[in-house]
């Protein structure tokens, strides 16, 4: 049977700093984007509804959303959110096979298996 890869993007607001970084040592923030892509046989013509593809990301991504990174992952780089994010998505079930997390338009991280 073929397979099918389908994606979806959320967005959240957060602060972090990465500890002994010159530059990003401080605290400050930025408006992430995330991009997960999951891949499956078709079930009633989908992979999964994006509704509840999307739903499941958010609630992963809530925890970081408006809120410190640091209290959540030691150093919050944008590849270990990526990393947090996929093995979070992977212990739910889901067959991820990327996940892109962007500090901003030209800046980012990305997992894919």
């Amino acid at each position: 049977m073929m397979k099918v890869v389908v994606g979806v993007t959320e967005s959240f607001s957060a602060a972090h700093s990465i500890p002994g970084h010159k530059k990003c040592g401080k605290i400050h923030g930025h408006n992430f984007l995330v991009s997960v892509e999951v891949e499956g046989e078709l079930k009633n013509g989908m992979v999964i509804d994006f509704f509840d593809l999307k739903k499941v990301l958010r609630e992963v991504i809530e925890k970081f959303d408006h809120s410190l990174i640091n209290e959540v992952i030691d150093v919050p780089t944008s590849e270990n959110i990526a990393i947090y994010i996929f093995k979070e998505l992977k212990k739910i079930g889901l067959n991820v096979v990327r996940v892109r997390v962007a500090e901003n338009a030209d800046k980012w991280a990305e997992i894919r298996v």
